[in-house]
Formats: C-alpha cells, structure tokens, sequence
C-alpha cells in the first residue's frame, strides 16, 4: 500500500509532539525518515497507525483517509513505550509473545523454530535487550510481518541502541520486496552510513 503523510501534526500538551510532516511511501520499499529519538517520532508512529488524534493533516492509505485501516494494516516496531519488549524478557518469550500477536502458533517451542530459520536458535535464552541491534530488527520485523492484516512496517529508530545499520537495513529491504510498504525513523548520521539521500525529515514539509 501507498502511505502518503501530508503536514501530519500532533499537538501536546504545551507545543507540538509532531510538528508539521510529511512523506510519501510507496509499496515495496523502504522509506527513510531523519530525525533524532524522541518524542516526535514516537508521535509520528503513532499517527501513521491511526492511533493518536491528528492535530492538522493527512494521512492517506492508497489514496483512503481511513484511520480504522490504518490501525488494522500498519505495525508498529520496537517503537519506545508502545510496542519495544520489555527488558528482562528472554528472547524466546518475546518471540513466543510477537508470534501469538501475529494469530500464529505460539509458545517456546515454536519461538525456537523461529529463532532456527533465522539462524538465531543459540540466543533463545539470552535477554532480548542484549541482542545485537540487527538480530533485534530481524526478530521483530520478521514477527510483525507475519501478522494477516499487515501491510506497512513502521520502524522506529533501530539505530539508537547503536551498532552498524548494515546488519540489519538489508533485512528490511528484504521485506519491503515482498511487497511491504516499509517506514524506518533514523538519524543523520545513520543515513550518511547508509549512504541514503531522502528528502524526508521530522517537522518538514514541501
């Protein structure tokens, strides 16, 4: 699906979480957004999934102004306070958790069947917070992709818990070639590594 954001606002209590945005995000593609962490982007995420009150703006889904689709076909991943695990969890429970999320078979052992296709089966025990940032976005990108309904990816800074962005940037491409519309929130310099030239940033507008 295309996900066309037009000068999308989100009002806080004092000024604005989201200042005017836009961006435009075609199917089967990945689709960068700069910016710093915060609450910005966790605003933007949720406004792009239909879960919080627009302030001013747009949000279309292959042309529909529909926040009830929005909410059903967008996925939120690993955005801080609204869909990251929690810490303390193993990486076989968060994977068991993601999976029954997703409608599918769940429970530890097929959270390992997971982990073994990905070539993960060795990390089933560790702290899901002690995973390397690219085994982090395989996981969770690769769960939040086998949900029915979903259509859009919306990945919120996976560069903030540092490491080398071309773990996992091919990993998403991947997905975004099956067809995905796929929306990943990073830095500057994350997209200086990447070698990535997008006109799409926090609080700009055409």
């Amino acid at each position: 699906m295309d996900l066309v954001a037009d000068r999308v606002r989100v009002a806080g209590s004092r000024s604005d979480l989201l200042p005017p945005t836009s961006l435009e995000a075609p199917a089967a593609r990945v689709t960068a957004i700069l910016g710093d962490p915060g609450y910005g982007h966790v605003a933007l995420a949720l406004a792009l999934a239909g879960r919080v009150d627009l302030a001013g703006g747009h949000i279309r889904l292959d042309g529909q102004e529909d926040r009830d689709l929005q909410r059903r076909v967008v996925a939120l991943v690993d955005v801080p306070e609204v869909s990251a695990p929690e810490d303390g969890l193993t990486v076989a429970e968060v994977v068991s958790e993601e999976l029954a999320f997703a409608g599918r078979r769940s429970g530890l052992g097929a959270a390992r069947t997971l982990l073994d296709g990905l070539g993960l089966a060795d990390t089933h025990k560790h702290h899901f917070e002690d995973l390397t940032p690219g085994d982090r976005v395989r996981i969770l990108t690769t769960t939040a992709s086998m949900r029915a309904a979903t259509r859009v990816l919306v990945l919120a800074h996976p560069d903030r818990r540092g490491g080398d962005p071309h773990e996992w940037w091919p990993h998403v491409d991947s997905l975004a070639r099956t067809g995905l519309t796929c929306v990943v929130q990073i830095t500057h310099a994350t997209a200086r590594v990447l070698g990535l030239q997008t006109p799409y940033e926090l609080g700009v507008t055409p």
